[in-house]
């Protein structure tokens, strides 16, 4: 097993559409779902460059050796709230992937001023939590609707704070 300490993380965009789908077409079928909450036997070109891409947000993928091994996505539910989707590849699971990309989407969320992150997971999902809290970040977990709901609350940017007078 490879640790983070090799792989890079990087802004994804449309030109990563290709490497991203073929990261997907290596995750088993356990994995997709539960990234996605459904059985996903196909990922489509179309939903892969949404996830590159999002309306309004942006992602972050890890690459080890030129390979696209993990994604991160994160979309505004509104304009202090964002959500996480996380995605790391069967073999690159538990090695610092999720934990690293999930703390750059914390720090650019934090620059853009939101101030809560969500990430949603199935019931039996306990690694998003685990994820969260090695990424610095303050996770509590409910749930709704027969899903894992974990909020982390995010620092107030330095910018955000007042002066001294």
């Amino acid at each position: 097993m490879t640790t983070t300490s090799v792989a890079r993380t990087r802004y994804a965009g449309v030109q990563d559409v290709d490497q991203v789908t073929a990261m997907h077409l290596r995750c088993s079928a356990e994995t997709l779902h539960r990234r996605f909450h459904v059985p996903l036997p196909h990922v489509s070109t179309r939903l892969v460059r949404r996830l590159v891409a999002p309306s309004g947000g942006w992602s972050v993928l890890a690459e080890l050796c030129g390979e696209v091994v993990g994604l991160a996505c994160a979309g505004p539910l509104s304009g202090t709230e964002l959500e996480v989707g996380l995605l790391v590849e069967d073999a690159h699971q538990g090695t610092g992937v999720g934990t690293r990309m999930l703390r750059q989407v914390a720090a650019e969320a934090g620059e853009r001023g939101y101030r809560t992150l969500l990430l949603l997971a199935q019931p039996d999902n306990d690694s998003v939590l685990r994820t969260v809290r090695r990424a610095g970040l303050d996770g509590v977990s409910t749930w709704n609707d027969g899903l894992l709901e974990v909020t982390a609350a995010l620092a107030p940017h330095a910018r955000d704070l007042d002066r001294p007078a």
